[in-house]
């Protein structure tokens, strides 16, 4: 079967090639592939290796498929079921964070599409304890957004008290900057979308999914605007979204005192930033790294409401061939979330 796959280590290096169809172990579970979108991750894989990864590997991580094969003590599912898969295939389960219920943050994990091959190939092999099962109301399309909307989940239910009404900046209008926006429109927060004026299209489209305002910060005064908004308070909580070094900084100028900066991007490289502030404003600085179990349920549950508008996120789907077709635009901005369909 045919496999996206990393070679080596290094820039470049990934290339369509032949691979081996894998056998599910006891307690574990084959999936036929039949989307999987392409990650922030998989770009950094491609160009420039910040992401750790060890080749050979097979990449892609935000699958949505049905069950073909199941190992002899994989009882839970069946061969016809349609699943999603959590990322991590190996955690070590005896360590501190395995333990206290922080196993993304295993040191020894190992997750699909760059410690073992993963899922832009026709079939992947998953733990069984990793699979959810798709709601019958949620297409298979949509459900490749999960993993990154539990990502999301994870970034505003877990690390930030948000209320009604609140007032929030999100930073960079990608998919996962538009699936928080989303997600906190169901709070009833008042929500202000940054981009850059090459976010033109995906602006207007936080405006649809339900920003109250949205502003470039090439060309936008933005302190102003934000401070007049908001009564010359500032903001209570902030999304960085982007990863961009000059966002940080802005979010952190434009935060009340006492409030919360979350950093959702990855930057892919050390930043700068005020770190005076931080403590002057007694800011608390918030990760988020992938997500824990119980964000996967509550983002299946949030598509099966059918509280969130998935469809438009999506706009191209296309053939593991043209895989360097839809990096490019994922890398240019070109649309929004790209798919590929093995």
């Amino acid at each position: 079967m045919k496999g996206l796959v990393k070679s080596k280590i290094g820039s470049g290096f990934l290339g369509i090639e032949d691979v081996a169809i894998p056998e599910p172990g006891n307690n574990e579970v084959r999936i036929k592939v039949k989307y999987c979108g392409i990650c922030g991750t998989d770009l950094h894989i491609w160009k420039d290796n910040s992401y750790p990864t060890r080749p050979p590997v097979v990449i892609g991580h935000e699958l949505s498929g049905i069950i073909d094969k199941t190992g002899s003590d994989a009882l839970k599912y069946e061969i016809g079921d349609r699943v999603v898969s959590e990322t991590y295939y190996y955690t070590c389960g005896n360590c501190y964070y395995c333990r206290t219920g922080y196993s993304n943050l295993c040191k020894d994990r190992l997750s699909i599409g760059s410690g073992v091959n993963g899922a832009f190939t026709e079939y992947v092999v998953v733990p069984e304890k990793n699979i959810h099962k798709i709601p019958d109301n949620i297409s298979l399309k949509e459900a490749s957004l999960c993993e990154p909307l539990a990502c999301c989940v994870q970034a505003v239910y877990e690390f930030a008290k948000v209320l009604p009404e609140d007032w929030v900046v999100v930073t960079g209008p990608g998919t996962i900057g538009l699936l928080c926006l989303e997600i906190l429109n169901t709070i009833g927060c008042n929500i202000i979308m940054f981009g850059t004026d090459k976010d033109t299209e995906r602006l207007t489209l936080a405006k649809t999914l339900g920003a109250d305002y949205t502003f470039s910060v090439t060309s936008d005064n933005i302190e102003d605007r934000i401070f007049d908004i908001t009564k010359g308070r500032g903001v209570d909580f902030a999304f960085e979204c982007s990863g961009a070094a000059h966002a940080i900084d802005l979010c952190i100028r434009l935060l009340n005192k006492g409030t919360t900066l979350v950093q959702v991007g990855l930057s892919g490289k050390p930043v700068l930033m005020d770190a005076n502030s931080i403590t002057l404003k007694e800011l608390t600085y918030q990760g988020t790294f992938a997500q824990k179990w119980k964000w996967w349920d509550k983002a299946l549950d949030l598509m099966s409401a059918a509280k969130l508008n998935l469809e438009p996120l999506i706009t191209d789907v296309l053939s593991l061939d043209d895989w360097e077709i839809g990096f490019n635009k994922s890398i240019n901005n070109e649309g929004f979330k790209v798919i590929l369909k093995p």
